[in-house]
């Protein structure tokens, strides 16, 4: 495996006084500052997935500063969603997901362009809507989905930051066709069929945990700082209080 190649897009023009001001705490690190700062201003990620996972993704994204996020949903809110996915409340209950979503993060954050999108991933659509940005995040729950997702990254040469829960455990890591590590790397036979959430449950809070992680790799690949979770999966046990590091071996190491 390659290691990461660095940074991932280029500096924005200069920040305003505001926007310096508005992220002081995160361009007082070392790793960060102001080139890095602006390499966010410039970014542009697109975000499959608004609920338990994407809307922490989405609200840390936003609120560090990248320039652009696309948010793709086609679902509505519902009463059993707002028991982890924190964008929403009552008063969205029954609208779509995207534009409830963008609403919250435009409040969060005027700076950046957010853009819904209430379509759902297909192998038809996936391209489309991924062509022109840096970063897609897949904060999906169900299976198809996320390896039509993948493969679409896969065919545009583009990094994905990968997440997911069921019942009490979660997993993050980040693929990159291009390093030789994809989504079918960690699913050369994929079930025919995954446990679904109205059967096994999942823990609120856990959500945002995974969500969290997710968000900084994000961050971390945006601007080419730290180590990546590239070939490695982060295992979470909520119950447990522990982290577990599973390495992933790519296609290209046999």
């Amino acid at each position: 495996m390659t290691d990461w190649p660095g940074p991932l897009v280029a500096p924005s023009a200069e920040l305003t006084p505001a926007e310096i001001d508005r992220y002081a705490r995160t361009i007082s690190l070392p790793a960060v500052g102001i080139e890095g700062q602006r390499r966010l201003k410039s970014a542009r990620v697109c975000v499959v997935g608004a609920g338990g996972l994407g809307g922490p993704v989405l609200q840390y994204l936003a609120g560090a500063g990248v320039g652009h996020l696309t948010v793709v949903d086609d679902d509505v809110v519902e009463l059993k969603n707002l028991q982890r996915q924190t964008l929403f409340g009552h008063s969205t209950i029954g609208r779509g997901k995207a534009d409830a979503a963008v609403e919250r993060l435009r409040d969060l954050n005027e700076s950046i362009d957010i853009t819904p999108v209430s379509t759902r991933i297909t192998a038809e659509t996936a391209a489309e809507i991924f062509a022109g940005h840096d970063l897609v995040v897949d904060a999906v729950d169900n299976l198809p989905t996320r390896l039509v997702t993948a493969d679409a990254c896969q065919a545009l040469d583009m990094p994905f930051v990968w997440g997911a829960v069921q019942s009490i455990n979660g997993q993050v890591s980040v693929f990159w066709e291009r390093l030789g590590l994809g989504l079918r790397d960690l699913f050369p036979r994929p079930p025919a069929e995954m446990p679904k959430l109205d059967d096994v449950g999942v823990l609120g809070p856990m959500t945002g945990w995974v969500g969290s992680v997710m968000a900084t790799e994000c961050l971390k690949v945006i601007m080419g700082i730290g180590e990546p979770l590239v070939g490695r999966v982060m295992y979470i046990d909520t119950l447990g209080a522990r982290v577990t590091e599973l390495a992933l071996r790519g296609r290209a190491e046999g």
